[in-house]
C-alpha cells in the first residue's frame, strides 16, 4: 500500500472539517440540504477561480482525462448532496457514522475496478459493517420517536448513498492524480451549481431564500470549509490509497460523537454506539492485518538472508 504521513494528516483535517461542516448544516433551518449543497458549489467556485487564475492552471486536458473528472465531480457532488441529507435529518453521529462505512464499500469498487485482492479479512469487515449498519439504522432502537418517519428514511438513505458515491469518487481521483487538487475541485464545484439547480427543481420545484443573520454566516463558512476540506481531500489521494485515506477519515465518527454531545446537548444510544464500534472494528481490521502480513513477511525475509549468510 503507497502511504505517506502529510497526506495522512490532510485526511485527518479532511475529517474534523467534516465534522463541523455536519455541524453548520444541521443549524441552517430555512433551507433544505439540496439547496445548501447547490450554495456551497457556487461558494466553492467563487473560492477556486483566483486560485487558477494566479496559479494559471490547465483546466481543459485530454478527452479521456475530461471525462475522468466530469465523472468524478457527479459521483462527488452525488456523495456530498446525498451526506447533507443525512446532516439535516439525522443527528450528526449517527449520519457520520452510516456514511463512513465507504471504506467496505471501497473494498468492492478496488476488487471490481481497480483489480485489488479481497481476502478473509475483507470479507470479515464487510459483514461486521453490515451488523454495524443496521444497528445503527433501526428505528426501534436508535432513533428519537419524536422525528418522523420519512425524515428517518431520507437521512439513512443519503448516508449510505453518500457512502457508496463517496467510495466511487475515492477511486477515480487515484486515476487522475498527475491533475492539481485546486483543478479537480474547481471541476467539482462548478459541475455541482447546474446539478444542485437541477435536483432543487426536480425535489421542490422552488427556490428558498435563507434567514438573514447567523444562518447567512452559516452558509458562507459552509462554503470555505468544504472547499478546504475538498482540496485536502485531493490532495492526500495524489500518492496515498484510497482505503488508507477513506480510513483516516473515519475519524469524522469520533468528532461528530464529540459535537453532538457537548455542542447539540444529544447522547446516542448505545445500539447506535455498538453499531459504531462494529464500524470502526470492519473499518480497521482490514489495514491491521495488511500490516501485520507486512511485518511478518519482511521478518521472513530476514531472517533467510541471515540463514543464507550463517551457510
Amino acid at each position: 500500500m503507497n502511504f505517506n504521513t502529510r497526506d495522512l494528516v490532510l485526511a485527518l483535517l479532511c475529517a474534523f472539517l467534516g465534522s463541523v461542516k455536519g455541524l453548520l448544516v444541521s443549524k441552517v433551518k430555512s433551507l433544505g440540504p439540496i439547496e445548501i449543497f447547490g450554495l456551497r458549489s457556487l461558494g466553492a467556485t467563487c473560492l477556486i477561480i483566483p486560485i487558477i487564475i494566479f496559479w494559471n492552471y490547465k483546466l481543459w486536458y485530454d478527452y479521456k482525462s475530461n471525462l475522468i473528472l466530469l465523472a468524478r465531480s457527479i459521483v462527488g457532488n452525488i456523495a456530498v448532496c446525498s451526506y447533507y441529507f443525512g446532516f439535516a435529518y439525522l443527528p450528526i453521529a449517527e449520519a457520520s457514522l452510516l456514511f463512513y462505512s465507504t471504506p467496505v464499500f471501497t473494498i468492492f469498487i478496488g476488487c471490481i475496478f481497480l483489480k485489488e485482492k479481497c481476502g478473509l479479512s475483507e470479507m470479515v469487515s464487510v459483514i461486521f459493517s453490515l451488523l454495524g449498519i443496521i444497528l445503527v439504522c433501526f428505528p426501534d432502537f436508535t432513533f428519537d420517536s419524536a422525528r418522523g418517519t420519512t425524515d428517518t428514511f431520507k437521512g439513512v438513505a443519503g448516508s449510505i448513498i453518500g457512502a457508496i458515491a463517496q467510495a466511487v469518487a475515492l477511486a477515480v481521483v487515484r486515476k487522475i492524480t498527475f491533475i492539481p487538487p485546486a483543478v479537480v475541485s474547481f471541476w467539482w464545484a462548478l459541475v455541482g451549481i447546474p446539478f444542485s439547480a437541477a435536483l432543487n427543481s426536480l425535489h421542490t420545484g422552488r427556490l428558498h431564500s435563507w434567514e438573514c443573520g447567523m444562518e447567512a454566516w452559516i452558509l458562507i463558512l459552509i462554503a470555505v470549509i468544504g472547499f478546504v476540506s475538498e482540496l485536502c481531500l485531493v490532495a492526500a489521494l495524489k500518492s496515498t490509497d484510497a482505503v488508507i485515506v477513506s480510513i483516516a477519515l473515519t475519524s469524522e465518527i469520533l468528532w461528530a460523537f464529540i459535537l453532538q454531545i457537548y455542542v447539540n446537548n444529544e447522547w446516542p444510544e448505545f445500539w447506535c454506539i455498538l453499531g459504531g464500534m462494529a464500524i470502526v472494528f470492519s473499518i480497521s481490521l482490514s489495514p491491521i492485518v495488511t500490516c501485520i502480513s507486512s511485518k511478518k513477511s519482511k521478518f521472513d525475509v530476514g531472517n533467510e538472508q541471515s540463514e543464507n549468510v550463517t551457510n
